[in-house]
């Protein structure tokens, strides 16, 4: 084994695994602020599927040790082509945490879109075909225990095309929660602040894990001779269930935006009341003329004026919200 050898393939699993453990940190973070702020909406559904991803994150960057052990303890580093059945089991977690965040967010685009099912359902039979195409590579996998054999097999073009369809469907909900936002933002008064920083944060995740798994497509099918691709692997089944945990404690900062939106509209006013002010004897002071006055300002009285106008604008706020995600708020709630 030459030394550039080792660098691309043990060398990749010596950065890949330690970075994935840092994300495991970060959502064992998550995961406590949100069980710290969880709120009474939240149903217990939410909370178990938190749990739910947290063990097997958890389970995940175990199989991940185990198979570092085999390498690098049992074997000394001299069998990098030998495929442990801890790493190859480690494609079937991942597929399964990334098949409950794709719900996940499906399950919003159908809240947010007023349920319409032909924006939902293509997404969904997409994320559960490529799940399907992951439980076959990872027992091929299992079958061949060789990196070469498993390349150079049909497993090849299974495992390349489900990496291909996870960057289909995160670009398709990073695409349709934009326009969906987007349009929502039209249709609102007064919060367009909190809207613009939705938009934000899902384009932000969304090209994150896109990049991720586009660069991990590129790494599989021009560096046939490494494990680079692996190492991405193992960074980007942390990032999903980071993503949708983070975005469970990001409502508190986007209730807060919204309360601060709501207490400086108090004070507006209903354009459906307009009044003239009346003058001493109870009679109005004339017809609301825009141009009475302007004829001959210099003769003007104070008597026959323009009559004061007392203008009163109540804004009606909405925002479509998932119930799950962000709490949905009704025209007439407070924040």
């Amino acid at each position: 084994m030459t030394a550039n050898t080792f660098k691309t393939t043990l060398g990749a699993i010596i950065l890949g695994v330690p970075l994935a453990i840092m994300f495991s940190g970060a959502l064992i973070v998550e995961c406590i602020m949100y069980w710290r702020s969880v709120k009474p909406t939240d149903t217990w559904r939410m909370s178990c599927i938190v749990s739910s991803l947290l063990a097997l994150d958890m389970f995940h960057s175990s199989v991940l040790m185990a198979s570092s052990w085999k390498w690098f303890i049992i074997d000394q580093g001299m069998n990098k082509d030998f495929i442990p059945t801890p790493m190859a089991l480690s494609i079937l977690i991942s597929g399964i945490s990334i098949l409950i965040v794709h719900s996940m967010y499906s399950w919003r685009i159908f809240q947010f879109s007023k349920h319409k099912y032909w924006l939902t359902v293509p997404i969904m039979v997409l994320a559960v075909l490529r799940f399907v195409l992951g439980c076959i590579s990872s027992a091929h996998m299992i079958q061949l225990k060789s990196f070469e054999k498993f390349r150079y097999s049909h497993g090849s073009w299974v495992f390349g095309t489900g990496v291909g369809l996870t960057c289909v469907v995160d670009a398709l909900i990073t695409a349709v929660m934009m326009i969906i936002l987007r349009r929502s933002r039209a249709q609102s008064i007064s919060l367009d602040g909190v809207i613009d920083s939705l938009v934000l944060y899902t384009f932000e995740t969304g090209l994150a894990t896109v990049i991720a798994t586009l660069a991990m497509l590129i790494t599989w099918l021009a560096m046939r001779e490494n494990l680079i691709f692996l190492a991405l692997h193992f960074i980007i089944a942390k990032l999903y269930a980071n993503s949708i945990v983070a975005m469970l404690n990001y409502r508190p900062s986007l209730r807060q935006r919204a309360g601060n939106t709501a207490s400086r509209s108090i004070d507006a006013v209903d354009l459906d009341v307009l009044r003239l002010k009346r003058n001493a004897s109870g009679q109005r002071r004339g017809r609301f003329n825009y141009f009475g006055n302007m004829r001959n300002p210099m003769h003007a009285s104070s008597d026959d004026s323009v009559a004061a106008v007392e203008v009163n604008v109540t804004k009606t706020m909405q925002m479509h919200v998932d119930g799950n995600l962000i709490d949905t708020e009704s025209a007439h709630s407070q924040y």
